[in-house]
Parts: C-alpha cells; structure tokens; sequence
C-alpha cells in the first residue's frame, strides 16, 4: 500500500507541474497582410502550461534581456520557452478585406471594402488616423482622414503594451499603410484549456498605399451671390417654379408678377447674363403668412450650380396672417454658363428640385 500511495502522489506531482494555473492569461495577436502570424502572450504566475500536445515553460523575463527590444516583445509578458512570445504562422487571407487608395490632388482617401470590417485606420508616416468604422463588404466611401488619439490604443481586446509593441513594429517599416481590425468571429479557433482568460484581435495590414486617379473630385468651390429682389405677393403662380433668367425681357415678365398685387412696382435691375447666373424661386400660393425661403449657399461642384435652401413655414400655434401669400427671392450668381441650378435642403442635402431655361 505504502507503494501505491509514493506511486500516486509522483504521478499526481509530474501532472501537476504541467497542468495550467488558473491565473494564466492568454492574448492572441492575428496579424494579417504584413504578416502572417499569430503571436500569442502569456501573462500571470509561471510555470508549465499545456498546449497543443507540449509543454510550455513560461518565465519571467530578465528585465535587462535583448529579446525584450525585438519587435512585438510586451514588457509584463512572460516569456515562452525562453522568447518574448509564441508565434505560429497563419494562413494568408483568400482576400484583403480592405484597400485604402490616396485620391489624386487631395487629402481625402477611398477605402474599398471586400469584407465586414469593424474600424479602418490610416498611418500616415507620422500619426494614426481613423477612417472608418463598422464597414460592411462592398462599401466604397471617400473618407477624411481623423486623428485617433493614443496611436492604436483600444484597437480590439489589444492591451495597451500590446497595441504600443504593433504601432512600433508597424512605424519602423517606415511607409503609410492602412490597418483593417477583423470581426473576432472570423478568426480561425485557438482554444486552451485552463486558462484564466483568452483575448483575440485580428488585424489586416496593407503596406501598399496605391493613388486612385479615377477617385479625384474638386472640392466645392464657394460662389460670389446676392439676392437681387424677394417678397410674399407674387401672382400667377399657384404651385411653385424654378427658372433660370437667361435674358431681360425674361426678367421683366418675372418682375411684373413678382410685384403684380403692388401698385407700384420697383425698377428691373439690369444684369449681365453673359456673366452671371440668375436664379428666380416660387414657392407658389400658401393658405397664409409664415411660409418662406433662404439662400444658404451656392456652390458650384463638379461643375453644376447647386444653391442650398432653407424652406419655412408657420410654427404650430403660431399667429400669422390668414390671408394668402406667395413667397419669392431672385439671386444673382457671379458667374455664367449653368444650364441648371439644383436646389437642395440646406440642413439635410436633400434634393428639392432644379432651376433651368425656360423654353
């Protein structure tokens, strides 16, 4: 008996020393693109771990060790089998679920989106920037670049060492790249038994940083306006209008029924069509006071006139003249050659309708 007992007890000591500890914490690195591989940190009190069908001796680092310098090393870490980490080759993607491209002439970027993606980050040479979060597969967006504050801090389940030890390995390539964080659910299994805790973060990396000249679209250049006439008594006008004066007799016919309920009319400017654009807007007969419009903006944008509106009407409860009325403004644009002025909801952008040449 004495023997079974020395038996067991040296059996129950040699599975103990390999049996993992509770407090074990595991951190899966997927990196993808720049790499292939996953690097794996231990951290907790050391020892001997299972894994995979071996045996990991895990050990507090010396504090003055070289290996601690190499890239992805996580000071706190323990050290695996005498390195800084566990690293193990993955599988390339099937496809790079992001492409980042400059657009020509600009700041702006398109990023290109070829799977589900849950933050977009751009470095630049210099700093991190976000340009986009939560993209589904098959966006396409032009995006401007915002900073994000502590480089990749908060990216995934990376710790702060761990998402400092990735921002310094990707600054020493020393280029602009662009950093995909991936959906942990499609990340390829990694179970370990007894383990106090287990983080996965998988990120895609594209070194390349392509310009897409096909991307480039002028900015919106500001336009020089004025309002030439307005007022809330137009005839002639049941539902509303939008033209283009192209011409002064054009203009004439428009100002008698902007003034026609006046008895005295005030006299038609003289402008010069051949150098400006001007835009005559009827709101149309309203069932009483309170209703109006404002220019906001006008801008021209990828060579089309677009004038931005702020359309009103009465407050519930509010008291206003019963009596019909017909809203109406004039402006002038200081330049010529549009065929059209699209008119949009300054507040939402949305598309009100479109002033052209009357035939």
């Amino acid at each position: 008996m004495p023997r079974i007992w020395l038996l067991v007890a040296l059996v129950a000591l040699v599975l103990g020393g390999c049996a993992p500890t509770s407090v074990i914490k595991m951190h899966d690195l997927y990196l993808y693109g720049y790499q292939n591989a996953r690097y794996t940190h231990f951290y907790g009190e050391p020892g001997q771990l299972l894994y995979s069908g071996r045996t990991l001796t895990l050990t507090e680092p010396d504090p003055g060790s070289r290996k601690l310098q190499v890239p992805f090393a996580v000071r706190g870490a323990l050290f695996v089998d005498g390195n800084p980490f566990l690293r193990e080759s993955l599988t390339p993607l099937g496809v790079a679920p992001v492409t980042v491209s400059r657009i020509a002439l600009t700041t702006d970027l398109q990023v290109t989106l070829d799977a589900d993606v849950q933050e977009v980050v751009y470095y630049d040479g210099q700093s991190f920037l976000r340009l986009m979060l939560e993209g589904e597969a098959g966006t396409v967006q032009r995006v401007v670049p915002r900073p994000r504050l502590n480089g990749l801090r908060g990216l995934g389940e990376l710790s702060s060492a761990e998402a400092d030890a990735l921002a310094d390995a990707l600054q020493a390539l020393g280029k602009p790249l662009a950093i995909a964080l991936l959906p942990k659910a499609g990340l390829p299994p990694h179970p370990v038994d007894g383990v106090a805790e287990q983080r996965r973060t998988g990120v895609y990396v594209q070194q390349d940083i392509g310009v897409d000249e096909s991307a480039y679209r002028a900015a919106p250049e500001e336009l020089v306006w004025d309002v030439v006439a307005q007022g809330s008594q137009a005839v002639g006008f049941p539902s509303a209008s939008y033209q283009l004066v192209s011409n002064q007799d054009q203009l004439i016919s428009l100002w008698q029924r902007a003034y026609g309920s006046q008895l005295t009319v005030p006299p038609v400017p003289s402008l010069d069509y051949r150098r400006e654009t001007v835009v005559a807007l009827f709101l149309g007969t309203k069932p009483s006071g309170g209703h109006g419009l404002e220019v906001r903006s006008v801008r021209e944008e990828e060579g089309d006139l677009y004038v931005d509106l702020t359309l009103t009407e009465p407050a519930a409860g509010s008291i206003t003249t019963q009596a019909l009325t017909s809203p109406w403004l004039i402006i002038r644009v200081q330049r010529g050659g549009y065929a059209a002025a699209w008119l949009r909801d300054a507040k939402s952008g949305a598309l009100i309708g479109v002033a052209r040449i009357s035939p």
